[in-house]
């Protein structure tokens, strides 16, 4: 039941990347709404075939971890998709920018966007692929390998995910004036880099040192406290420190100097502020047009 879950959140989350692609202009509603209907195939099939080959073990066909796999790796097609066109707009826009006087004003909170699709296909993906095979699973489970896996999709999606929406919304409420881009990049690269080397630097080394040792010796001494206190593992796990440092006092820092900036300097509703008349000019001026 977790995994139709984890299934229907997914799914959740590329229909609002899509949304907000959309509505911020960077991917064409015809593509959006192609990537949507082949996630809901995706998802529906792997909701219903791709969970399957969680319980070869327990007697399913070798079929099922065929489809299981097949299903399991192309759920992350989509919003991969979504993500490469939302790219390649942000680099045209980057090369017209430069010659524009009104900069696109939702450059960062699309590439948090755009890094959520980044880490679905790496985190959720390839990570995620990696442990599904059966007999990876077997050895692995519990490991450093699933939480590698764990870390680069969680907080790569969602995470990411929140943050971007957070500076969507952040971007309409503080005044133009006070608005900060240097805080929303460095928050960018901070946060992504932090939990790249918390990946790269720690967890997958230490997964994969862990499944060898499991394989090698027993899957009970891999994960007893003798081999987790031993030297070399330890010195892997105070090698994700600097990530931290980076992830937290770089990552979020300008996020809550960007929130205190909300609070301080929010913007008060104009809506009925302004004269009745201006909310009809664009109808008016529609109607005489024609």
């Amino acid at each position: 039941m977790h995994l139709w879950v984890e299934d229907f959140l997914e799914l959740f989350t590329t229909i609002l990347v899509a949304y907000i692609f959309v509505l911020l202009g960077v991917v064409h509603e015809r593509t959006a709404l192609l990537m949507i209907y082949l996630d809901i195939v995706l998802y529906s099939a792997g909701g219903i075939v791709g969970t399957m080959h969680y319980v070869y073990f327990s007697g399913e066909p070798a079929i099922h971890m065929a489809l299981g796999a097949f299903f399991s790796a192309a759920e992350v097609i989509p919003l991969t998709f979504l993500t490469l066109e939302a790219w390649s707009f942000l680099q045209l826009g980057t090369a017209q920018g430069a010659r524009s006087t009104t900069p696109f004003p939702h450059y960062w909170a699309v590439m948090f966007l755009a890094a959520v699709g980044f880490w679905n296909f790496l985190g959720a993906g390839v990570f995620g692929f990696l442990i599904n095979l059966p007999i990876v699973s077997y050895y692995e489970i519990g490991t450093a390998l699933t939480a590698n896996h764990a870390h680069a999709s969680f907080m790569g999606v969602y995470g990411m995910l929140s943050v971007g929406l957070a500076l969507f919304c952040l971007r309409y409420i503080i005044p133009q004036k006070y608005w900060s881009d240097k805080a929303a990049r460095i928050s960018f690269w901070s946060l992504n880099l932090g939990l790249a080397w918390m990946v790269f630097a720690t967890l997958f080394p230490l997964g994969i040192l862990q499944l060898y040792h499991s394989i090698s010796v027993s899957y009970y001494d891999a994960r007893t406290l003798n081999y987790i206190g031993s030297r070399a593992y330890s010195v892997l796990e105070w090698l994700r420190m600097p990530g931290d440092v980076v992830f937290i006092l770089g990552g979020t820092s300008p996020i809550l100097y960007l929130s205190f900036l909300r609070i301080r300097y929010m913007r008060t509703s104009l809506t009925m502020e302004e004269p009745r008349e201006m909310l009809f000019t664009d109808i008016v001026a529609s109607r005489q047009e024609c």
